[in-house]
């Protein structure tokens, strides 16, 4: 299965040493640690990664993630009140994050569908989306799951590996 492969985090270690490398005086961890967490997060989820440390501000998904991820925290100390914040950004980066992962699932389901066809699947790329989709079989709910997979694989452990340096 493809997250017992520990390979594919190779590439994101890299990434963010060669990063680091590259930076001179102080230097603020965590938001690379954010960046590095998206990488090997949507690596295993999506079997394809974003590459936010090498594409630093180039690709929208990264800085849609992250824009809706610091509003909805910023709605949830809000409470009850969480609707009184919306603003047009948040409902911009959501819609724009849905198209982006939705764009996954229909690959992974167009996969799940020739694999079906010809008996055998080839590819686990899709691996994690395909098992959502069987247990789920709802291609909006697994959009959901994968976007609550990605916001819980990033933050999480990036605030996990900040507060340990």
């Amino acid at each position: 299965m493809q997250y017992q492969d520990l390979t594919v985090f190779q590439e994101h270690v890299d990434n963010l040493i060669n990063t680091l490398k590259l930076s001179s005086g102080t230097v603020d961890m965590q938001p690379l640690f954010f960046r590095y967490t998206l990488d090997t997060t949507t690596a295993l989820i999506f079997g394809q990664s974003v590459n936010s440390l090498v594409n630093e501000g180039q690709d929208s998904f990264s800085v849609d993630f992250s824009e809706a991820a610091d509003i909805t925290a910023y709605r949830g100390r809000l409470g009850d009140l969480y609707w009184a914040y919306t603003p047009a950004r948040f409902s911009q980066a959501c819609k724009s994050i849905k198209i982006y992962v939705d764009g996954y699932v229909q690959n992974a389901l167009k996969s799940l569908d020739l694999s079906k066809e010809s008996s055998e699947d080839s590819s686990d790329q899709f691996l994690f989306i395909k098992e959502l989709q069987k247990e789920l079989r709802d291609p909006i709910l697994v959009r959901d799951q994968l976007v609550n997979c990605l916001l819980a694989g990033r933050d999480t452990t990036a605030c996990l590996m900040s507060w340990t340096l």
